[in-house]
């Protein structure tokens, strides 16, 4: 949106002389006009009073900061009436009244304040031939006005943390036109309400599946389609797997050691150094003893919970005694044991040459240097810090020659227990876009347990009725659920599907969705962080809304 009017050759006016100071040039200018408009009265008056300068800050030249020298008039004002007897010429054109800034050179400064900010942009601005302070461009910004189309008819709506956990607010969008409209300083059903009570043409309306905006939707624009978001819907079936795989934890172990004997895959044990008797272990770190404290404590948790089952409390009871979430509480009674956590494996350059540094080490050779040197010979591009981190763990405190040894498999990867989490994740990939080790893998869970294989047969028939838009499908997936051997969380993600019933078919129909609006959160944040927590809810909200 234009903020100033701009007019990159002023008429009306003629240059006298041009000089240079050290870092700026001066423009000496003068109107060429012979009469001028009272400001009071409206009425044209030939007569000139007086003259003086009027000195304005005008865009770069040549890379050094522009000074307008204008020598304006006063004229007198004839109208008896007029409360003016005299007046100064307005430059309408060029600059406002008072003002020390063109026009072009405010606009200037306020699209690098809604780019960059005040300080950066102070500091921009100075680089560029326009020295000003940031709380100039921050004036300019907050002097600039926010335009809401008259209409809207497709809307977005989404959530963004001012300050996470604590504050939040509501982010407005328009699905047509591609950009925010508005931002509201809190996330609730009244707020939205209001707004689309004053904005009675919108028929559309994404949002997630937060109650407030549901709520707010249904009571302030009754007349609007809901619309519940495509990525939010796999995000929570997403979660269902996971609550439900957190009753297997045994079972998820068990096929990860099947899995592993199958594919002739070593699993984690194996993979370890086992020195002889002889050899001096190294006493455990300090990230390994706190870990260990760790575990100790939650196994003494978990021991305490169940004592107290086994008592007879129930849940409620258990969790304002221990302190603890119930469903922390859920998820230990299900178990059966104590839940290990699970740990992750990130592929690293250097695995690729574990088999080689260990023969080495095995032959005597402890000088990370020279493996390092080694393994550049062999292709490695690696540091030499990657290396001494890999060595690290089999030295001891005298570092004797180690003996006794298990030879390791070359050519072999590990395959470390997936938690509940990654699974998940197993089971809503599309079946061609998994690994070997993960196809093996899903097949075997399912093999072992058919509740899982038959949550894992409906969370691909669901995955695919999202990608497909088959709404028709919608009511009888919700069916399937709720026959025996499926999960029940399964099933209560299918009940709350059916609550919302509506928002999820017509998102399985419609082209809208919220993306957009995720989107245009992402662009909030970066705002929001550039803005160093100095300014407040007015200020963000013309810089979200002026789009650069």
């Amino acid at each position: 949106m234009e903020i100033y009017p701009f007019l990159p050759n002023p008429l009306g006016f003629r240059c006298e002389h041009i000089c240079f100071d050290q870092n700026s040039v001066i423009l000496e200018l003068f109107s060429t006009t012979s009469t001028a408009i009272c400001p009071a009265c409206g009425q044209t008056s030939h007569r000139i009073h007086s003259r003086y300068f009027r000195t304005l800050s005008d865009l770069p030249w040549m890379g050094m900061a522009a000074r307008l020298r204008l020598r304006v008039r006063r004229f007198f004002c004839d109208t008896p009436t007029c409360s003016y007897r005299t007046f100064a010429e307005r430059l309408p054109q060029v600059a406002a009244t008072n003002a020390r800034k063109t026009y072009r050179l405010a606009q200037t400064l306020c699209r690098i304040g809604f780019a960059v900010g005040g300080e950066a942009g102070s500091r921009l601005s100075i680089s560029l031939g326009m020295p000003t302070s940031g709380d100039t461009i921050l004036r300019l910004i907050h002097r600039t006005s926010v335009l809401i189309p008259a209409t809207v008819c497709v809307l977005g709506v989404d959530d963004w943390a001012w300050r996470k956990g604590q504050r939040y607010g509501t982010l407005l969008c328009d699905l047509e036109r591609h950009r925010p409209i508005d931002l509201l300083p809190e996330r609730s059903a009244e707020t939205l309400a209001r707004w689309l009570a004053a904005h009675p043409e919108v028929t559309v309306i994404t949002r997630d599946r937060g109650g407030y905006y549901i709520q707010g939707a249904r009571s302030g624009a009754p007349q609007a389609t809901q619309v519940a978001d495509r990525f939010h819907l796999l995000c929570n079936l997403r979660e269902a797997l996971v609550r439900m795989l957190n009753r297997y934890p045994q079972a998820l172990r068990d096929v990860a050691r099947t899995v592993a004997e199958t594919q002739d895959i070593p699993p984690p044990e194996v993979m370890k150094l086992e020195p002889s008797d002889s050899s001096v272990t190294a006493p455990p770190s300090r990230a390994q003893q706190e870990r260990e404290a760790s575990r100790t404590r939650r196994q003494e948790r978990y021991n305490q919970v169940i004592e107290l089952h086994q008592q007879g409390y129930s849940i409620r009871q258990i969790a304002r005694q221990m302190g603890m979430h119930r469903e922390t509480i859920r998820k230990f009674l299900r178990c059966g044991q104590f839940p290990e956590r699970a740990t992750r494996k990130y592929p690293r350059r250097i695995d690729a040459y574990v088999d080689y540094l260990r023969q080495r080490w095995e032959e005597g050779c402890r000088d990370a240097a020279q493996l390092t040197r080694e393994l550049r010979q062999r292709g490695f591009d690696g540091s030499y810090h990657m290396v001494r981190r890999c060595v690290a763990p089999w030295r001891s405190p005298n570092d004797p020659p180690v003996t006794g040894c298990k030879p390791t498999p070359k050519d072999h990867k590990r395959f470390s227990f997936p938690s509940a989490n990654r699974v998940a994740w197993f089971l809503v990939k599309n079946p061609d876009d998994r690994s070997v080790e993960e196809q093996a893998f899903v097949e075997a869970l399912v093999e072992q347990s058919p509740n899982i294989g038959r949550a894992a047969e409906l969370t691909q028939t669901f995955i695919h009725m999202v990608h497909e838009r088959e709404a028709e499908d919608l009511e009888d997936w919700i069916l399937q659920t709720h026959q025996p051997d499926v999960p029940s969380e399964l099933r209560v993600f299918a009940d709350g599907l059916q609550l919302d019933y509506k928002a999820v078919k017509a998102a399985l129909s419609l082209e809208w969705s919220n993306g957009q609006a995720e989107g245009q959160i992402n662009r909030l944040k970066l705002i929001k962080r550039q803005m160093y927590g100095r300014a407040g809810f007015d200020l963000l909200r013309i810089r979200v809304l002026n789009a650069v």
